[in-house]
């Protein structure tokens, strides 16, 4: 039952909030922070329980249902950093909301899509997996749609399309892989680690293809972006946080556990061609910052960029490549995290979010241009911090592959200090224009403080010893590298 709490905690959690609502204005936050903590306890407890080692063999297997469905759940390191991931960003996401009145369906919100996304994370099963990745879209439609700012109902409708869309695309896949399974075998399975996908032919090309839109809209791959800068202007800062810190990864695990294992022979095939979309993520996704006007669309576009290292480095099939683009999972995660964190504070004090609104800060507020510079240095790989790990690893590894797509990935480095400095220098250093927002703005209470410098400490404990976690990440990815 240890794996199935993971899920359950925040999911029980939800209801609680909800229903604690009744009683207390306060109770409902009060109570998703208490849920929100079990459950990172809950996997923090994991390999105390089971062993590092022993959490790559950690599974729970019910009965079947029908047509080989069953509730299959599993977790090795991938799983587990991601699990972790996930409980971590949801207690800091309700804390960078506590000061705010929020009806207690927002914060049992939180606890539901944290629940979902556990849920995407454990499960061995296709059927179960698809049942998750539906249900984490729901409470980010309406964390949008609700609680966003002012074109909150067009962004939240065109994140649904788009990502319902991408999930047509996966089912579409998913029953035709398990039909072909069936009429070869005989047999009906859902389960991961007894699925045959076809190995060439045009049905494992339709399957393929049908899988990678899937997971490359949830990414997002270029050109099915379109919804993310939308989606990240209009949420709350804590929805943006989850949405770049946790939802995003939900389409590079899918590449992780299900497409490559699945397709080990068409995914080294097409290796030049997603090298390339990767490459594309990344030197697309830093062009369209250095264009943006708006700081919060300015990190989101980062985004796009930072998930084109994740793809770069799994795409090379390399050891170093490929546990470097998962550690940049948890890198992102952290780095963009503090970023719309920080966004989320400046709007929060003074509704503007414009570069060219800001101006002088440094003075104003010293610990919020401490926090944002070293987050900003983290975030374009600035060698001691997490970020520089990451890329690194991600490009030595498509190196040995594709040299030249590794090259564009160099220069996708450079245009992210083009980008993120003159931003920084211009919010926090440059002389405030008139009409500048900068008076209202004040420097950050005690709350918002320790929330930084815990996130700041692990991207500073990650880029000085990554080894903990690449130790953990690695036997995880062995089974893919080629």
């Amino acid at each position: 039952m240890a794996l199935t709490f993971l899920w359950l905690v925040p999911f029980a959690g939800a209801i609680a909030t909800a229903l604690s609502g009744v009683a207390s204005e306060r109770g409902p936050r009060r109570m998703s922070l208490l849920f929100a903590a079990l459950s990172l306890a809950a996997v923090l407890a994991l390999p105390w329980g089971s062993g590092i080692q022993g959490i790559s063999a950690f599974a729970e297997r019910g009965p079947a249902w029908a047509f080989g469905i069953h509730y299959a759940l599993s977790i090795d390191g991938l799983s587990w950093c991601l699990c972790l991931l996930n409980a971590f960003l949801t207690v800091i996401s309700l804390l960078a909301s506590w000061g705010e009145k929020r009806a207690c369906g927002y914060w049992a919100a939180f606890l539901l899509l944290s629940a979902a996304l556990m849920g995407v994370f454990l499960a061995a099963d296709l059927f179960l997996f698809y049942i998750f990745w539906e249900a984490a879209l729901i409470p980010m439609f309406f964390i949008i749609g609700l609680w966003g700012s002012e074109g909150r109902r067009h962004a939240a409708v065109k994140f649904f399309l788009f990502t319902f869309f991408g999930s047509l695309f996966l089912l579409v896949g998913f029953l035709a892989l398990v039909t072909q399974h069936h009429q070869a075998l005989g047999a009906w399975t859902w389960e991961l680690a007894s699925l045959k996908a076809p190995a060439s032919g045009r049905w494992a090309k339709t399957i393929f293809l049908a899988m990678l839109v899937g997971f490359g809209v949830k990414i997002p791959l270029v050109p099915l972006h379109t919804w993310l800068p939308d989606a990240h202007t209009e949420a709350p800062a804590a929805g943006s946080m989850m949405l770049a810190g946790v939802m995003l990864k939900m389409g590079v695990y899918g590449f992780l556990r299900i497409l490559i294992p699945l397709f080990p022979d068409l995914s080294w095939d097409w290796l030049p061609a997603l090298g390339a979309l990767a490459a594309v993520n990344i030197l697309y996704g830093a062009v369209c910052a250095m264009a943006q006007s708006d700081l919060k669309r300015l990190v989101a576009y980062s985004s796009i960029a930072h998930l084109g290292f994740c793809l770069l480095g799994i795409f090379s099939k390399t050891s170093e490549g490929l546990s470097g683009g998962a550690l940049q999972l948890i890198n992102h995660g952290l780095t963009t995290g503090a970023l719309f964190l920080m966004v989320g504070i400046l709007y929060e004090r003074s509704h503007r979010r414009g570069l060219s609104d800001f101006g002088g800060l440094a003075l104003r507020a010293p610990w919020l241009c401490f926090f944002f510079g070293f987050s900003i240095l983290a975030s374009i790989g600035l060698p001691g911090l997490n970020g520089f790990v990451g890329e690194f690893m991600a490009l030595l590894g498509m190196i040995r592959v594709l040299p030249a797509l590794a090259i564009a990935g160099v220069f996708g480095v450079t245009l992210a200090a083009a980008y993120a400095l003159p931003a920084y220098q211009a919010v926090f250093w440059a002389e405030a224009g008139p009409g500048s927002a900068s008076g209202r703005v004040t420097d950050l209470d005690l709350r918002e403080k320790g929330l930084l410098w815990t996130l700041s400490l692990l991207m500073l404990a990650i880029g000085l010893y990554p080894k903990p976690w690449l130790d953990v990440l690695l036997p995880a990815v062995q089974g893919i590298i080629r």
